[in-house]
């Protein structure tokens, strides 16, 4: 048989060294992807010091202690390279791809900027200003306002209510020591994965392994996440207020789950089928279709290393928001008690499984697995052996997962709205009494 492209894939996955290096070959093109994680993100800002990992990630992107910024960008342009960083909840990730031929210089640099950041202080009052004007811009997104401030107010005084980008008071207080002291408790050699794929050899990365276990090898600790248990005993609802609003942007948040769960993947079918994002989906089809209360409605989970949420979201206008939200706890209600049909079932689990195949369909996909995977304690293949579980599964499983988890009384119901024109009418059409009822400005 003649082959056209040769691709020879193989995965090396070493523990020679206190970090964890991942290797898939590929001869495509002439490209290398790679990423470097940490465990450790934005759930790690100390007290009073949210933002204090995603600054610190950022800067040093601003500066080492053999070049400035813009000596950094310059030779990036020059090797035909990217590089950026990324902070969530629970990790903090490099990601970078240049031309194979320039390989050895991108690792020269990339070990420079993790290992030897400068911690200018003219380049953090620079990025803090600018970290403080996108938090300002993101007040005026009501859409993005209602994800990061509902976060704060269903996990408050828990790791998961810290934002990834922070909040602006937060930010305003911090010193260049706060994050000097954030860079040494997140990067560490104990706590890294490598993840590289591409038009490269193993080998052609010893020596940058070798260097960065060696220089991040230091003895920190991150803090402990534990499991919130502070979901109300009763539906609750929060109010963001916002002034002159003539839409409102809804969530209704329960106990999420995790990627360990053995019933995720039936919750997983159940989702899609409910909210999972097509026009086709209940929640889409019983609120916009029917009604007309909104131009979009999904559920989703977030997932993080303890159970964490899930949520129903949707916009409506003012006048349809109290009706759109009884109606969305109804069908919540009736998810837990009918759970999906069989119809829905089939639809949902020939999707999942007709799409499985892109979430691994090339090799810095698979790589992107393998790292969540790793910082989540998953199986090896979690994500490529998902089609045989959603395969094995029965409606049957689906709809009793779906009872045992469902809690349409224990949930938060977040409104961004103007306080003084939805609060009693929501109020009045859910039963819940106004003086219960949650009040909190939206600037944060």
């Amino acid at each position: 048989m003649k082959i056209t492209i040769a691709i020879i894939a193989s995965l090396i996955a070493a523990k020679v060294h206190a970090s964890e290096f991942f290797f898939e070959q590929d001869k495509t093109l002439p490209l290398v992807h790679i990423s470097v994680a940490f465990n450790g993100g934005s759930t790690q800002d100390p007290d009073g010091k949210n933002g204090a990992t995603n600054l610190m990630s950022k800067l040093i992107m601003r500066g080492t202690k053999q070049k400035t910024k813009q000596q950094i960008d310059m030779t990036l342009d020059q090797l035909g390279a990217d590089l950026d960083t990324e902070v969530r909840g629970e990790y903090t990730v490099l990601r970078g791809s240049v031309l194979s031929e320039n390989l050895p210089g991108f690792l020269s640099l990339l070990e420079e900027v993790i290992a030897s950041p400068s911690f200018r202080v003219d380049e953090f009052e620079k990025l803090r200003k600018e970290q403080i004007s996108t938090l300002l811009e993101n007040l005026d997104n009501d859409q993005q306002l209602i994800r990061t401030k509902f976060d704060q107010l269903v996990f408050k005084n828990h790791p998961y209510s810290k934002l990834n980008q922070g909040r602006i008071r937060d930010v305003q207080s911090l010193k260049i020591a706060d994050i000097q002291k954030q860079y040494e408790k997140i990067f560490n050699e104990s706590r890294m994965l490598i993840l590289i794929s591409g038009n490269a050899s193993a080998s052609d990365f010893d020596s940058f392994r070798g260097h960065l276990d060696h220089k991040l090898k230091r003895n920190t600790r991150l803090d402990t996440i534990p499991a919130f248990d502070g979901f109300p005993r009763k539906a609750k609802l929060v109010i963001v207020d916002k002034p002159d609003r003539t839409q409102t942007q809804v969530s209704i948040v329960q106990k999420g789950t995790t990627f360990n769960d053995p019933a995720l993947d039936a919750l997983q079918i159940a989702n899609f089928a409910f909210g999972g994002g097509t026009f086709l989906s209940k929640l889409m089809v019983e609120l916009r279709v029917k009604r007309g209360w909104t131009y979009g409605a999904g559920s989703a989970f977030k997932f993080a290393s303890q159970p964490h949420s899930w949520r129903v979201s949707f916009f409506p206008k003012n006048a349809d928001t109290p009706a759109a939200i009884k109606e969305s706890i109804r069908l919540i209600t009736e998810l837990r008690d009918r759970g999906i049909t069989e119809k829905e079932f089939l639809a949902a689990k020939n999707s999942m499984l007709n799409n499985d195949g892109f979430n691994f369909n090339t090799p810095a996909k698979r790589m992107e697995n393998r790292m969540i995977e790793k910082l989540f304690n998953l199986p090896e293949d979690y994500h490529r052996n998902a089609s045989k579980r959603i395969s094995a599964l029965t409606l049957e499983e689906v709809n009793a997962a779906l009872a045992k988890f469902i809690d349409p009384t224990h949930i938060v119901i977040g409104v961004v709205a103007t306080s003084s024109i939805s609060k009693a009418v929501i109020a009045k059409e859910l039963g819940i009494n106004e003086k219960e009822v949650e009040v909190v400005d939206y600037r944060f």
